[in-house]
């Protein structure tokens, strides 16, 4: 996704007391290992980052994306093999 990434207040917030960076959450964006669908039309990029997985609630619009908010979560709980 070659899109502008703009971060919501509520995500600057929750990404600065979770120790993530903006750098991991465009990552997570643009490579993520899958994208889940989320509630009310919103979209879930996740990406593996060590033993952790970052999930990314965003809503994508035609010239922007827009992050909701991000979390640190454990892979199993999310993804399938």
């Amino acid at each position: 996704m070659n899109k502008e990434i703009i971060f919501h207040p509520y995500a600057v917030y929750k990404m600065e007391k979770r120790g993530i960076t903006e750098v991991e959450v465009m990552q997570a964006i643009n490579e993520p290992n899958s994208i889940a669908a989320g509630k009310s039309g919103r979209r879930i990029a996740q990406r593996i980052f060590g033993k952790h997985l970052l999930r990314v609630v965003f809503e994508e619009y035609q010239d922007h994306i827009l992050v909701i908010t991000a979390y640190p979560a454990k892979p199993e709980r999310y993804l399938r093999r």
